[in-house]
């Protein structure tokens, strides 16, 4: 054999053996999924797991706590679906270019059409409302009725409310701003202002806690917090003293807080990337999302969790079902601009 011979015998064999590298990683790749997500492990691990298990595909999953889209933003390539508790973050990515549209008939018919994007940037994936939580000994009912009734002048020093600049405020105010228009939420926002018992702080759970400490009698918080609390024996008492009111039920519906899920720009395995999108909005995560998050199932026929059909009760309403406000977060977005200016106008986060 010649030296040339060798040499380009030699040179097919380094080729095979890149060939079959190349084909390994292929494989390995079409075994895994990634997925950047601003909810929790404690959340959505076992959905991963599961997913794992049954369709021999691992979720590798990263789960940041804050600034979910300047990380997608910064880091394109880290993952093939993102999954945000705030859909008006993903309609956020979006408009920036970091999705991509899916093609799912499984998706289409998991998930009514209004909550998912028109373009298929993005679909629901679970929801919670964003509720007044009241002073069962110093609230009645029936002194309810509108988010735009927070404005009045009995509810003075008696409000507690995180961050106006927080996700879930934010995305609460922009969505009424759609529906009530900017003159309204402005009207909304002074009078919230003036009303507020103390210098917003603290999460969600936190209010609930000040109106059994006296220090307020109503707060606004997601749906969810309700049953949250009401399972650990160190929460209880401050769920027990409260109870939940549905806004809106003679008008347009309580404003719904989305959570989502999209595939990314910069995703080569759109197969697998959508599988899972189609997985997220099936029976058996609907269920998770309703039965272990207490959100509520985007699939219609997926029951609610028990807690949750006792929710505003108190009202009238029956079995939890409630009148829902489903407001386009494309224009809820386009309103995020001028709610910022009311709320930095007012200062509403300064301390008092």
């Amino acid at each position: 054999m010649s030296d040339v011979t060798r040499t380009l015998l030699f040179a097919a064999l380094l080729t095979c053996w890149g060939c079959q590298d190349r084909a390994a990683d292929k494989r390995a790749s079409a075994q895994e999924i990634r997925v950047l997500t601003d909810r929790t492990a404690s959340h959505l691990q076992k959905l991963f797991d599961e997913y794992n298990r049954v369709h021999g595909v691992k979720v590798i999953a990263n789960f940041v706590d804050k600034g979910l889209l300047a990380r997608l933003k910064s880091r394109p390539n880290e993952a093939d679906l993102v999954i945000s508790k705030n859909a008006y973050v993903i309609e956020l990515a979006k408009r920036r270019g970091l999705l991509s549209p899916f093609v799912s008939p499984a998706v289409e018919a998991n998930v009514p059409a209004e909550l998912r994007d028109q373009e298929r940037y993005y679909t629901a994936v679970s929801y919670r409302a964003r509720l007044v939580f009241y002073a069962k000994d110093r609230v009645r009912p029936s002194e309810l009725s509108s988010y735009a009734d927070l404005a009045a002048a009995k509810w003075k020093g008696r409000i507690c409310l995180r961050s106006a600049v927080h996700d879930y405020n934010l995305s609460l105010f922009s969505q009424l701003a759609v529906a009530d228009g900017l003159e309204q939420t402005n009207t909304l926002l002074t009078g919230l202002d003036a009303n507020l018992a103390r210098t917003p702080q603290g999460n969600d759970r936190a209010q609930v806690r000040a109106i059994m400490d006296g220090k307020c009698d109503l707060a606004l918080a997601n749906s969810y917090y309700m049953g949250i609390m009401l399972g650990r024996p160190d929460q209880r008492a401050w769920a027990e003293a409260s109870a939940v009111f549905f806004p809106n039920q003679k008008r347009r519906g309580a404003v719904i807080m989305r959570s989502a899920a999209a595939l990314t720009r910069s995703t080569a395995r759109v197969k697998e990337a959508t599988a899972l999108l189609a997985f997220l909005t099936g029976d058996y995560a609907q269920q998770y999302f309703a039965r272990a998050l207490l959100a509520y199932p985007v699939k219609r026929g997926v029951e609610i969790a028990p807690i949750n059909r006792k929710l505003g009760a108190e009202q009238g309403l029956l079995n939890g079902v409630f009148k829902q406000d489903i407001v386009s977060l494309s224009k809820a977005a386009d309103m995020r601009g001028p709610v910022l200016e009311i709320l930095e106008k007012l200062r509403f986060d300064r301390k008092r």
